[in-house]
């Protein structure tokens, strides 16, 4: 079991077959931030860090963060009906329904 986000991030990394430093192209930040975050030396991101992290990583920050809080038991009806339609979309879609939603914003 995984006890921080940089272990996640590495194993959803490596699953891809990523490098650190394609992923750092992918997400715009440095390779050593990324081998600093991955070793747990860097624990707190900014959201738009973590959801560029995400995006690269073809996933989202809330399946990165996903029980790794105790406190955070479930999530609300609505949040999880829109998780699980959006997981239920391929790649290209999903891309667009974050831009939607960063639009509505």
């Amino acid at each position: 079991m995984t006890t921080h986000l940089g272990e996640r991030i590495r194993a959803r990394r490596q699953e891809l077959g990523l490098s650190q430093g394609r992923l750092a192209q992918l997400a715009d930040v440095t390779a050593s931030a990324i081998s600093q975050i991955e070793s747990g030396a860097i624990r707190t991101l900014k959201n738009d860090t973590l959801s560029r992290l995400a995006l690269g990583l073809q996933t989202t920050a809330l399946e990165l963060m996903e029980g790794l809080y105790s406190e955070t038991k479930s999530l609300p009806t609505d949040e999880q009906r829109l998780l699980d339609c959006y997981r239920k979309l391929g790649p290209p879609l999903q891309d667009i329904a974050i831009k939607l939603l960063k639009a509505l914003q």
